[in-house]
């Protein structure tokens, strides 16, 4: 009888643990395996660059670079809304070639919205250790159009069918995600405004005070150093953006500034600046500062370190306050190189790796919404005495 008792014992726990398995929790679909860093390049080519073919171009060299196994342990996702206007597409590229991983609307890429539901994507799809976000499209700096129809009229981050993105919403939507460095393949866009609105969202930024000419980085060299994602990775990524044009023999296409910046610094860096501004009340003294944009002393994008300097040394301060500047400065910018001309035009004098905004008169501060920076609440503002 034990063994009828044993065997009828067994088919009844068997049974039992069958139906409390069925009576359970369907079992959960499996994760994707996380990845040491995830690079977005977050590319809006519906503009002259998309029509151009620069996108197509850029998508090349990536895809050279992952079939030459540069991605390692990481993953290269790109984000590409194409010139003619059909869908935007998320993409993977790996040595296999190209996977389509989501398609999204036209026409929206500029928004809060869509870059928003990408990054939610990338982090859903593409799941790492660490995170890195390289910006592709035109750029004119920290000015805040916002969404502007207007194709004439300059832009901060992004040209989408004439509509683009303000510094302080891509501050709003980086709040939060991790994002460890930020590579802005766009021009104009390391200005200490840009770089003071973004310091609490990346730890790093890269970036040209000047306008980068049409082929932008070198990704098929770069996508390594993106991927590695540390500061030396950084520095070595701006260095090939630089070399590729510094080596040029044509002296008007030998035009080019990059710079690696460290935003843990900027808090000191604007502390020093704003004990300058407190001293020196507009107008300011007349120096031919460079100008990124190769016209007047005020304008735009006035080279931060040199105007600062000169600010200093015009109005006789104390040097202990042009030392504390250089020292913040120095801490800030980890790298920075500059060809000695901007297409054979404009001399640059001192590149300090940072521009800003020059104006003489305080009813200026205003202009293209610079009241809304948090560099103007935070230094500026003490210079409108």
């Amino acid at each position: 009888m034990k063994w009828i008792i044993r065997i009828f014992s067994g088919l009844l726990c068997s049974w039992l643990c069958a139906s409390l398995a069925s009576c359970g929790h369907d079992s959960p679909e499996p994760q994707p395996s996380k990845a040491s860093r995830t690079v977005l390049v977050y590319m809006v080519a519906t503009n002259n660059l998309g029509t151009d073919g620069a996108d197509t171009d850029d998508l090349a060299e990536m895809q050279k670079a992952a079939d030459n196994g540069d991605l390692g342990s990481g993953r290269l996702l790109v984000y590409h809304a194409p010139a003619d206007a059909s869908a935007p597409r998320l993409i993977e590229i790996t040595a296999k070639g190209q996977t389509v991983l989501n398609t999204y609307e036209s026409g929206t890429s500029a928004t809060a919205a869509r870059m928003n539901l990408v990054l939610d994507d990338m982090k859903a799809l593409a799941p790492a250790e660490s995170y890195g976000l390289v910006l592709w499209s035109h750029a004119t700096g920290w000015l805040q159009d916002g969404i502007v129809e207007e194709a004439v009229q300059p832009r901060s981050f992004g040209s989408d069918f004439g509509k683009r993105m303000n510094i302080t919403t891509l501050r709003s939507v980086l709040e939060g995600r991790g994002i460890e460095y930020v590579y802005v393949d766009a021009c104009y866009m390391a200005t200490v405004e840009v770089a003071y609105e973004l310091r609490n969202v990346t730890t790093h930024i890269v970036g040209s005070a000047s306008e980068l000419p049409r082929d932008g980085m070198p990704y098929d060299l770069n996508v390594k150093h993106l991927i590695g994602g540390t500061r030396d990775n950084l520095v070595k990524a701006a260095t090939n953006t630089f070399d590729l044009y510094n080596s040029k023999e044509d002296p008007q296409l030998r035009t080019c500034t990059m710079a690696v910046i460290a935003t843990d610094a900027l808090d000191d860096l604007a502390a020093a600046t704003a004990g300058i501004y407190r001293l020196t009340p507009l107008p300011h003294p007349g120096k031919d500062v460079t100008n990124y944009r190769g016209t007047a002393r005020q304008g735009y994008s006035i080279d931060f370190g040199e105007y600062v300097n000169a600010l200093s040394t015009a109005s006789s301060l104390e040097p202990s306050l042009a030392d504390s500047f250089n020292a913040a400065l120095a801490r800030t910018v980890v790298y920075a190189a500059a060809t000695d001309k901007l297409w054979d035009m404009w001399p640059i004098h001192n590149h300090s790796g940072l521009s800003t905004y020059v104006f003489n008169n305080s009813t200026d501060y205003s202009i293209k919404g610079y009241d809304t920076l948090e560099w103007f609440d935070d230094v500026v503002s003490h210079h409108l005495h």
